[in-house]
């Protein structure tokens, strides 16, 4: 182990040679006698990737000295990241030897007692199978089995998971998801399909308007890109409730009222339309409903969508020249604008501006969303089936998964036949989903609940079995990048800490349990290694990765080739061919997507503030949230609200206040800052206080999109209103 006691530089954390180390370490021998040792090996790096669902899949240089990770740093030749890390990168080495880790499979004895007994896998994997093969056994089919896997880590080898259940029968999963489906229907109608450009490809645009995200907090590594292009001259809008980071390095700022962006854009595209600042080529040639949605633009009165906006005409005619006149123009969509009544009708609005400008299929134009095309090469885990589903013709229930949409809790316990056996994987359902605590009290009804974790999580703290799981550094793997599409192969660099296992491994050793007690329970070939998983996972992104097998991922950066401009060849996937305006009809939807706009409904006198959650730069979700560094650089447990407010209410920064709505209360720290609104109060996404999240304050409802992509409509976690007392 090097000699430094201290922390590293920029680029990196170094485990301390001191007795504090040992006292963390002993956790993880038998005989509690852990000696570090300077004089055995030298020093061997690894390559891992920071692999939380974040846009930027860091790829990272590990050192490990006699089997003890003793370094983790960003790596220089990631051409993405240029070996920079955020906050939380700089914590990975911490998460790994944490203290409140959990290292042995555990049995909860009550649930929710907090009463927990340490046992071992075979234990822990045999009860859980015999209460599986019960369940098939009184039933005759596996629907009171439900999976719900959606974040937390994403290596394709984490599909094992969803692979794994997938080979035993026909279960109930929980499907959706919570950030972006909205979003994702809302480009699917539009253009048929969800592609987004390069990120570099911003360096080649006049104007970057970001709307609904703040990327300085969230998304640095895609920031370098904005202010290069800043320097290059491009003129940067951003267009958000909130004064964020993001917002204080823009040339023009324009505050919205939460919700009504679909206005907005209908006021920049009347502007637009009027002054003649269209592309009327493309739109004749590539577009359906031009002359319908043209027709509407005419009615629109643009004083009644600057009212509902907040933002003067003056300001939404500057706005419009502005984006008009600069070309190519590009615009970066965050994911916090979707989660209103009207979100995904909104953000289709957003995306007519492009159209209308002739700014699809160029260099430096488009939208930056996101996108699901590196997915669509991977499958051979989730095209697993159990022997029944294949063979059956007949028989709808044997056929297909019992589905419900991702945090529907509440529903959940509803159905026929019941849930029995919940599997929780890579989620935190009790604190990230709306309505907590209906969550909590389902989550106390399920007879038995597993939760594979690193930590006692608030979903965790009601299971009856907690399975812990490695962390990138004990596992192979490969990640892939949603925004640069970056591949890498993430090496095993130490051995699991205790007795961790990896889901793949966990799936493996179940289903061999299964076909042991139960001869053909399971599809699942448990005699195939992960490397022979990864290599068949890989074989058809091998040609758009430009090698022969994962491991030359090691050498260099890849990147998947996709195509850097989307929509050069103006090839359309709707079912028109075309761009399609949001009044025509598709075959993937019904009924067209509603012009009822700005169908938010005020505020109440008891609860007068609309409660809105943002991002901090030192927390993801609910991860993280237990670093000691993380919480000495900033105090996430504040609530931002309007210096005007604060005087009304008799609360100035610091005081101890208690925000309340009929759902629930959590206790905050107020600051007072005018970059929020007078109307809003502004908290962190992940944080929690006594227990509660920031979710028991925001009720379960859908907004109007997220079906078409994912089978389930989004979140409103916008869509919440509180009030706030201070606290003596």
């Amino acid at each position: 182990m090097g000699p430094s006691n201290e922390c590293g530089d920029d680029h990196g954390r170094n485990l301390s040679d001191n007795a504090e180390v040992c006292s963390v370490l002993n956790r993880f021998k038998p005989d509690g006698k852990y000696k570090v040792r300077n004089d055995l090996l030298m020093p061997m790096i690894y390559n891992n990737v920071c692999s939380g669902v974040c846009p930027a899949s860091c790829r990272l240089k590990t050192q490990v000295q006699n089997g003890i990770l003793t370094e983790i740093k960003g790596d220089s030749d990631d051409l993405y990241t240029l070996g920079r890390l955020c906050a939380k990168g700089y914590t990975l080495l911490e998460r790994v030897y944490s203290p409140e880790r959990i290292i042995y499979p555990m049995k909860q004895i009550g649930k929710g007692t907090n009463s927990w007994q340490r046992i071992s896998w075979e234990q822990a994997l045999t009860e859980i199978a015999k209460i599986i093969i019960r369940i098939k056994h009184e039933h005759g089919n596996l629907w009171p089995v439900c999976l719900d896997q959606s974040l937390g880590t994403k290596g394709i080898l984490n599909r094992s998971v969803e692979g794994f259940f997938n080979s035993i029968g026909l279960i109930t999963k929980m499907i959706g998801s919570p950030c972006e489906s909205a979003g994702s229907d809302a480009l699917m109608l539009s253009y048929g399909s969800c592609k987004k450009p390069a990120p570099e490809d911003m360096l080649n645009s006049q104007l970057i308007m970001i709307w609904g995200g703040n990327p300085a907090a969230t998304s640095l590594h895609q920031m370098r890109y904005v202010f290069e292009a800043q320097e290059r001259g491009a003129m940067i809008v951003v267009i958000d409730p909130i004064f964020t980071a993001t917002a204080a390095r823009s040339d023009l700022y324009f505050q919205i009222n939460p919700g009504t962006d679909g206005d907005l854009a209908l006021g920049i595209a009347k502007v637009l339309f009027e002054e003649d600042l269209l592309d009327r080529p493309f739109l004749e040639k590539y577009t359906k409903g031009w002359p319908e949605f043209c027709s509407l633009l005419k009615r629109l009165d643009l004083k009644d969508l600057a009212s509902r906006t907040g933002i003067p005409v003056s300001e939404i005619s500057e706005l419009a020249r502005v984006y008009g006149e600069h070309k190519p123009a590009t615009i970066w969509l965050g994911f916090g604008g979707q989660h209103t009544p009207t979100g995904g009708q909104n953000y289709r609005l957003i995306n007519i501006l492009p159209a209308l400008t002739g700014n699809i299929g160029i260099a430096g134009g488009n939208v930056h969303y996101y996108s699901y095309d590196m997915w669509d090469f991977a499958g051979v885990f989730t095209n697993l089936r159990a022997t029944e589903a294949s063979n059956s013709q007949n028989s709808k229930e044997l056929l297909e998964h019992r589905t419900l949409g991702t945090g529907r809790f509440a529903s959940l316990m509803t159905l026929d036949p019941a849930i029995q056996l919940l599997w929780v994987a890579g989620r935190n359902p009790a604190s990230q989903d709306p309505d907590s605590a209906k969550v909590k009290q389902a989550l106390r009804e399920i007879p038995t609940i597993v939760v594979a974790d690193l930590f006692m999580t608030q979903t965790a703290q009601f299971a009856d079995y907690f399975l812990p799981v490695t962390t990138p550094f004990e596992s192979e793997d490969i990640v892939i990048s949603f925004w640069h599409y970056g591949t890498a192969i993430n090496e095993k660099a130490i051995e699991p800490v205790g007795e961790c296992k990896y889901d793949f491994q966990i799936m493996r050793e179940l289903a061999a349990i299964l076909n042991r007690m139960t001869p053909g329970f399971s599809t699942f070939p448990v005699e195939r290694e992960a490397a022979e998983w990864l290599d068949l996972e890989m074989q058809k992104l091998y040609p758009l990765l430009g090698i022969q097998h994962y491991l030359e991922l090691a050498s260099r950066y890849h990147r998947v080739n996709l195509a850097p401009v989307p929509w050069k060849d103006k090839l359309f996937l709707t079912p028109s061919g075309k761009y399609e305006f949001p009044l025509e009809y598709s075959k993937v939807q019904v009924t067209p997507p509603r012009l009822n706009l700005s169908a938010v409904p005020g505020s109440s006198k008891v609860y007068p503030f609309r409660l809105i959650s943002t991002r901090s730069s030192f927390l993801l979700n609910s991860q993280f949230g237990n670093s000691a560094r993380l919480k000495s650089m900033e105090n996430s447990l504040v609530i931002l609200i309007n210096p005007e407010t604060g005087q009304l209410k008799n609360i100035v920064t610091g005081d101890k206040i208690k925000v309340y709505n009929q759902l629930g209360e959590i206790g905050f720290e107020a600051y007072l800052t005018p970059s929020v609104p007078l109307d809003v109060v502004v908290a962190y996404v992940g944080v929690e206080s006594g227990g509660d999240d920031l979710n028991t304050l925001v009720p379960l409802v859908e907004n109007d999109l997220g079906d078409v992509i994912m089978g389930v409509k989004g979140f409103l976690f916008h869509h919440s209103y509180v009030n706030l007392s201070k606290v003596n």
